[in-house]
């Protein structure tokens, strides 16, 4: 609550994850991941160490989600609100060098290492969501909703 988190956020880390000794909820299906490297992490990862939430929806298609995704997602919604110019950049370079990445993503050794290596920058855009975001939360949990 501090933060704008609900309310019962500390048991929702519990139960509403896949690894964690009280979770309600088991890893979700192996589904394609083509176009995102991110996806590609939430699927492919070793889920006890990037630790998929849920099933959501991109592109018509369902996929894996992790909170690193949500998270990654949310704050390009916020640099397309806030800054449509630089968002578009961001954009083209994403598209011009994400898909080429995500296909050389064919492990888990290497879906974690991907992973492990965007935790800083994944720290970086929540900082950012909490600062500019009045719900950060909501903002991030409506990412790939079904």
């Amino acid at each position: 609550m501090l933060f704008g988190q609900d309310a019962n956020s500390i048991t929702k880390v519990f139960t509403e994850t896949t690894t964690w000794t009280f979770s309600q909820k088991t890893h979700p299906p192996f589904l394609g991941h083509e176009g995102h490297y991110l996806c590609t992490v939430a699927v492919c990862g070793t889920p006890s160490i990037v630790k998929p939430l849920r099933l959501g929806k991109r592109h018509g298609h369902e996929i894996v989600v992790n909170r690193q995704l949500l998270i990654a997602n949310a704050f390009e919604e916020l640099i397309q609100q806030n800054a449509p110019a630089f968002h578009k950049v961001i954009r083209s370079f994403y598209d011009k060098y994400g898909y080429p990445l995500s296909r050389k993503i064919t492990t888990p050794k290497a879906s974690n290492t991907v992973y492990l290596l965007m935790k800083p920058l994944e720290y970086f855009f929540l900082i950012v969501l909490y600062l500019c975001s009045a719900k950060p939360e909501e903002k991030i949990n409506k990412q790939y909703a079904i």
